[in-house]
């Protein structure tokens, strides 16, 4: 049962290289057919609705046979991926690892404060490793948003929820589609954090590409402008860290201006062919 699938997230090929299996598409729109997605019967309509219905006839037909939800299991692996980037929180790596940003970033912001994720790299990090404890307080984009999402999300967290910090974690790439949002930003003084992962590089296609390609890619290197200069150039605040230590503080000096402020962390993205082989490793029973 494939529910709001998108064919660009996750290739049939990968789990239906075949092309056997009995497929029950449910979304708002008609399903996209591929050579390895093959659907039997396509349920076009409401998602909430079709779920609802399909619990009822689980419920029905299995009754009491049905699993009962076990939050127990649920709250073991969010404890265990806690205690996971708990571990990297205090690395001395520089060029900062991604998950020790992450960790960083969170300890930053209050329960009730707002997250926002960027598109590229970074978002594989923030989506496994950031901890949310209220609702709409973690805001990401996802399959074909573009980059850019951030800035001006923030921007609209911030205008929604003034009595609340915001923040977000993005890359240089990202950072620089939507740049000219700053002087909204600086000339209304709302504050958030813009938290830019610099590696120079369009790091998540770099990443598909080796995972892909045997470790090897295209050119996917560009060339980065000053960011301290930037933030000036805006007049807003703007710092460039030197090494790992400087982050948190960094966060709370950004966190008490005026208008909009500017981290730019550099970033050891080798990190993620690390976690691609850790995921690789994992099995679980369905």
């Amino acid at each position: 049962i494939a529910v709001g699938y998108d064919l660009v997230e996750y290739a049939p090929s990968f789990w239906n290289p075949k092309g056997d299996k009995t497929i029950v598409h449910i979304d708002f729109e008609p399903a996209e057919i591929d050579v390895d997605f093959t659907v039997a019967v396509d349920v076009v309509g409401d998602i909430a609705d079709a779920l609802w219905q399909i619990n009822e006839l689980m419920n029905e037909r299995h009754g009491e046979d049905l699993p009962l939800f076990d939050i127990g299991e649920h709250a073991a692996l969010r404890t265990a991926i806690a205690n996971d980037l708990q571990g990297e929180a205090a690395d001395p790596a520089f060029p900062m690892k991604p998950q020790t940003v992450v960790n960083q970033v969170r300890a930053a912001l209050g329960p009730d404060d707002i997250m926002l994720s960027d598109v590229g790299a970074h978002k594989m990090w923030v989506s496994r490793y950031y901890q949310c404890y209220e609702p709409n307080t973690c805001l990401i984009s996802n399959g074909f948003c573009s980059m850019g999402f951030a800035l001006p999300g923030a921007i609209g967290a911030k205008v929604a929820h003034p009595d609340r910090r915001v923040g977000f974690i993005c890359g240089d790439a990202g950072f620089l589609m939507n740049v000219q949002d700053l002087e909204t930003a600086v000339r209304r003084k709302i504050n958030f954090v813009c938290v830019i992962l610099v590696d120079g590089e369009y790091g998540l296609i770099k990443w598909k590409q080796q995972n892909q390609f045997d470790g090897r890619h295209s050119d996917l290197a560009f060339t980065n402008p000053d960011f301290d200069l930037l933030a000036k150039s805006f007049g807003m605040w703007g710092k460039h860290l030197d090494g790992p230590d400087q982050l948190a503080g960094a966060l709370e000096e950004a966190f008490q201006q005026t208008g909009p402020a500017l981290i730019a962390v550099p970033v050891d993205y080798g990190e993620n062919i690390k976690l691609t082989q850790r995921l690789g490793n994992l099995e679980a029973a369905i």
